[in-house]
């Protein structure tokens, strides 16, 4: 199985993905297990097809994990935002420890599928660390910032500067304290080596201080509906300067085009955004080509 990665950006050639069981339709209560609205089974997994076949053509492999078997299991309900169960480095996977305790159960069946597909775990965050896959990010190839407050804590942080350093990868914790998302992902997107996007509402000053000496090309995303409720920003990068976005967007599908960016797909996700994510949130990553 191809497997590694130091880049946010580079050709992207193998993800995770998740698609639930019919059995989470029926869940009485969609806001206990954080869902918006009640759940659309058919249009959810007819949105993941539309994913999963938007990486085949775009020649990118999909690994599935398997639908959990227990349809009493928690985990049915937000394992599609595969995201957030690891990291994954050069040499292999660092596993989360879910902030979430309702979605604590997911990271078991990322770890089952990995070791399925021959990819080695690291290290699984432990103890008091709380930790998850979409607050850590690739600044470059030597780098990863964490974003620590709302879900990864400091005792994870220390966990993951500890196995990063092992590759002789440093590691750097910023703050992700914002309420409009709850990962340092949700704030900002590596989408070329000199180019991010960031949500100039809510990313923090400390980490656009931060972006702004690694010598970034800030291309600032206003706080639009789009945005907000269509997760406008919450795009794959399937190579430098090539993304995938929420379909109905056009106004943040201007602002990329005029930075230079191609739109490689536009995808619509009603039902994924229900579950409070969207595109990005729901890609594993699991391979780039290298930088």
């Amino acid at each position: 199985m191809n497997f590694g990665l130091d880049s946010e950006y580079a050709e992207l050639t193998s993800v995770l993905l998740y698609k639930p069981g019919p059995a989470i339709s029926d869940h009485p209560d969609p806001s206990a297990v954080q869902h918006l609205a009640q759940i659309n089974h058919g249009k959810l997994t007819g949105e993941l097809d539309k994913l999963i076949g938007t990486f085949t053509v775009l020649g990118i492999d999909v690994t599935l994990i398997a639908p959990s078997e227990d349809i009493s299991d928690p985990s049915n309900y937000n394992m599609m935002f595969c995201r957030d169960l690891f990291f994954m480095t050069p040499k292999g996977a660092i596993l989360a420890n879910m902030a979430n305790e309702t979605r604590r159960g997911e990271v078991s069946h990322a770890a089952r599928t990995l070791a399925q597909a021959g990819i080695p775990v690291l290290h699984t965050i432990n103890g008091e660390g709380r930790f998850e896959g979409a607050d850590a990010l690739w600044v470059n190839e030597g780098l990863v910032a964490v974003g620590v407050g709302n879900r990864t804590n400091m005792a994870a942080f220390t966990q993951l500067q500890a196995v990063l350093g092992k590759q002789g990868i440093d590691s750097v914790p910023l703050p992700s304290t914002q309420r409009a998302t709850q990962h340092l992902l949700g704030s900002l997107q590596f989408v070329d080596r000199n180019m991010v996007l960031v949500r100039e509402a809510i990313i923090s000053p400390q980490t656009l201080t931060f972006l702004e000496k690694q010598d970034f090309r800030i291309v600032r995303i206003p706080e639009n509906l789009e945005v907000r409720n269509r997760q406008a920003m919450n795009i794959v990068t399937v190579a430098p300067g090539k993304v995938i976005m929420t379909a109905g967007c056009p106004e943040t599908k201007e602002i990329y085009l005029d930075a230079g960016i191609d739109v490689a797909a536009e995808l619509p996700i009603s039902q994924i955004i229900n579950g409070s994510g969207g595109l990005a949130c729901a890609t594993g990553t699991l391979a780039r080509s290298r930088c």
